[in-house]
């Protein structure tokens, strides 16, 4: 009697993974909580279920936002600081290198990336002030009746 032989483990025969590390996995890469949801292919409110009666998933879910923050914050402050390549645009059309046929780039750099990040990190000195002063009078009144508050 010839034996069996068992299937070897292809990509195709690969466990499943579980719903949580699949939706924390990709909470952590867009912050997106339905998108992640649907990954995961679960509905959105099972996961707000979970994170509610599971302290451990509550937690593990706050760190894959702060992960995802981190890596939106770190983006911002490359493209502040190190700036990011665009074509050159000229009435609607991509500006090419009359030398070589190639299309010109130019390098951007976000003032608005960088006045958010300072204020972000050097919110005493850069924050918006608004100051408010009260030039007027305040009257109290107190009668016999206040007494009962």
């Amino acid at each position: 009697m010839a034996k069996k032989k068992r299937p070897t483990a292809t990509q195709t025969t690969r466990p499943p993974r579980d719903a949580r590390a699949v939706f924390l996995d990709h909470l952590r890469k867009t912050a997106n909580v339905s998108e992640s949801a649907q990954i995961a292919m679960r509905d959105r409110r099972t996961f707000y279920q979970w994170r509610d009666k599971e302290p451990e998933f509550a937690l593990a879910w706050d760190d894959a936002l702060d992960d995802a923050t981190d890596a939106l914050e770190g983006e911002a402050r490359r493209r502040a600081l190190h700036g990011h390549e665009e074509y050159v645009v000229s009435m609607g059309q991509i500006v090419l290198d009359p030398k070589t046929g190639e299309p010109l780039m130019q390098k951007r750099f976000s003032d608005a990336l960088t006045t958010l990040l300072l204020k972000a990190h050097r919110p005493e000195k850069y924050r918006e002030r608004h100051e408010v002063r009260n030039t007027g009078t305040i009257g109290i009144t107190i009668t016999s009746d206040d007494d009962a508050l």
